[in-house]
């Protein structure tokens, strides 16, 4: 199956968010994410996964690139793509991406988020860090990947555990696309978020 890059985000965000970090857009940006992901998973109380979905599709298209997502995931396979192909795998790997999260994301049991306020520059790209735990446990360091794009700064990668998101799937997305194309690939994220429940 499939790891999607807001995979690693469900375990980031179960959290109540605090005042954005020191005031950077880039951190506010991850912050904001976490606590509106919150609020939807507690207005989602007892819905099925896809009402779920509906619900998580909104904020997944505010708070990601995902057109930069599917580019970077498919690889050399994206400039062959006509635009239409192009705009049906971003339609799915969105879709696809709130699945993921209302399936994982079905309850609330006291996550915290913490966003760092040292914000690193990295060339075009910021990298924001955050630690999450739950009580009794040891946080686990995520972080988020972010590009400014229209004058909004939008996450376009995640790094669990220091792997890139993005990097896993596009290493499991190769082999759908080699076989399949975008049509492939675009009906087997369809496939798998229809199935989640």
């Amino acid at each position: 199956m499939f790891r999607s890059v807001l995979g690693a985000a469900i375990l980031t965000c179960l959290s109540v968010a605090p005042a954005l970090a020191a005031g950077d857009p880039a951190a506010g940006r991850a912050e904001s994410f976490c606590s509106a992901l919150v609020d939807t998973v507690r207005q989602s109380k007892g819905q099925g996964a896809q009402a779920r979905i509906k619900k998580l599709q909104p904020l997944v298209e505010e708070s990601f690139n995902t057109r930069i997502m599917g580019q970077f995931a498919t690889g050399p396979a994206w400039d062959a793509m006509t635009e239409a192909e192009k705009s049906a795998v971003v339609a799915a790997l969105t879709r696809y991406s709130a699945g993921r999260l209302a399936q994982e994301f079905d309850s609330y049991s006291g996550q915290t988020c913490v966003v760092d306020p040292a914000v690193q520059t990295r060339g075009a790209d910021k990298l924001v860090k955050s630690r999450i735990a739950l009580p009794g446990e040891q946080p686990t360091a995520l972080n988020y990947r972010l590009r400014e794009y229209g004058g909004g700064w939008k996450i376009v990668d995640i790094y669990y555990e220091g792997v890139s998101q993005l990097a896993t799937q596009r290493a499991d997305f190769a082999g759908v696309l080699h076989s399949g194309g975008a049509a492939g690939l675009v009906k087997r994220l369809n496939d798998l978020t229809a199935s989640l429940r």
